[in-house]
C-alpha cells in the first residue's frame, strides 16, 4: 500500500479567510477618524506649527521703585506689584494691584485696577489709597508704562480728595517676572 499525501491546508479555506480579513480591515478604515489634512481645515485643530505667542493668562509679580516728584512732599518709594494678564498677539489686558512705602510722606500707597497694552506700551488705572499721618485718603490713579521684557519704566498720576497734596506725580521702574500661567499657558 502506498501512502497518500493529503494537503495540510485547504486552498479554498484561505480564500474565505482572506476575504473576511479584507472586509474587516476596510470596515475599520472606514470607521476610524480621518486626519485633518484628509478632511480639509475645519478650524478645530491647532496648526501643526505656530510662529508667535499663543493666547494665555499670566500671573506676574515683582518689585517697583521710584520717586514722587512735582508736589509739596517728594521722596523715594519701594514696593511690590502683582498682575494677572491675558497676552495675545502682542496685546495684553488684565488686572493689577500694587503697594509701596513712600519715604517722602512716611506712609503707604495701594493702587489696583485694569491694565491694557500693546507690545511695549501700557496703561493702567483704578482706585488708590494713601495711608499717612494717621489718616486714609481715597482717590484714583493712572499709569503710563514702557516695558521691554521684565523691565519697565512708568509715570503715574494720582488724585486724592485731601486738603493737602491732592495731586501726586510719580516716576519709577518695575521688575516683573512671570510667576505662573494658570489658565491656558504652557
Amino acid at each position: 500500500m502506498k501512502p497518500t499525501m493529503r494537503p495540510r491546508v485547504n486552498p479554498g479555506g484561505w480564500r474565505g479567510a482572506t476575504r473576511v480579513c479584507v472586509i474587516v480591515v476596510m470596515g475599520l478604515a472606514a470607521a476610524l477618524p480621518r486626519s485633518a489634512a484628509a478632511e480639509g481645515d475645519d478650524g478645530d485643530d491647532d496648526p501643526a506649527f505656530t510662529i508667535g505667542s499663543r493666547p494665555a493668562w499670566f500671573l506676574l509679580g515683582g518689585v517697583t521703585s521710584g520717586g514722587t516728584v512735582g508736589v509739596e512732599t517728594t521722596g523715594g518709594y519701594v514696593g511690590a506689584d502683582l498682575s494677572l494678564a491675558r497676552l495675545r498677539d502682542g496685546n495684553y489686558v488684565g488686572f493689577y494691584a500694587d503697594g509701596y512705602y513712600d519715604f517722602g510722606i512716611d506712609g503707604m500707597y495701594a493702587t489696583g485696577g485694569v491694565e491694557l497694552g500693546h507690545q511695549f506700551f501700557g496703561v493702567d488705572a483704578g482706585p488708590a489709597l494713601r495711608l499717612a499721618s494717621g489718616r486714609t485718603d481715597a482717590g484714583v490713579a493712572a499709569r503710563l508704562s514702557l516695558s521691554v521684557g521684565i523691565l519697565g519704566i512708568y509715570v503715574r498720576y494720582a488724585y486724592f480728595d485731601a486738603m493737602t497734596d491732592d495731586h501726586v506725580i510719580q516716576v519709577g521702574g518695575m521688575l516683573k517676572f512671570p510667576l505662573a500661567s494658570p489658565f491656558g499657558g504652557k
